[in-house]
């Protein structure tokens, strides 16, 4: 009687582990899609300020002034021209939805201020990943995206 209780006790254990283990991993493959939001983006941008100009692709060289050096220099110029009088001005955001590793969905962005006065249209902005799952910006990801 002992060694029948142990070993359907051993069977329920295995089954419960089995059942547990099973149920997670159906669980990972239900992530959540949560489009991304204008305002996440530029709070993400703006917390990963400090990403050197030359670490991003494309954005060596864009600042709006020599000394401009990083991330959070280059849309502080960018801004700055918004202010310009007797322009129209407008923010554009887009996104698309792309795998990532592991299936993982990663969300495309880009972040473009645009304007328009007499003379010019411009846009100028940044493109980068945003992981679905934790809403951060996947830093090596960034580059530098417009028109001058």
């Amino acid at each position: 009687m002992k060694r029948v209780i142990t070993k359907f006790s051993l069977i329920g254990i295995i089954t419960m582990f089995l059942f547990t283990f099973s149920y997670g991993q159906s669980r990972k493959g239900k992530e959540k899609i949560v489009e991304p939001t204008a305002k996440e983006a530029i709070k993400q941008v703006i917390l990963n300020g400090d990403i050197r100009l030359s670490v991003g692709k494309n954005c060596q060289d864009v600042g709006a002034s020599p000394t401009d050096k990083t991330i959070l220099d280059y849309l502080s110029g960018i801004l700055a021209n918004q202010a310009e009088p007797k322009t129209e001005n407008f923010i554009e955001f887009k996104f698309k939805q792309e795998k990532g590793r592991l299936s993982e969905i990663i969300w495309i962005c880009d972040l473009l201020f645009k304007g328009k006065d007499a003379e010019d249209v411009w846009s100028n902005g940044v493109r980068f990943k945003l992981r679905n799952s934790d809403r951060k910006l996947l830093r090596e990801s960034l580059s530098c995206i417009g028109t001058g």
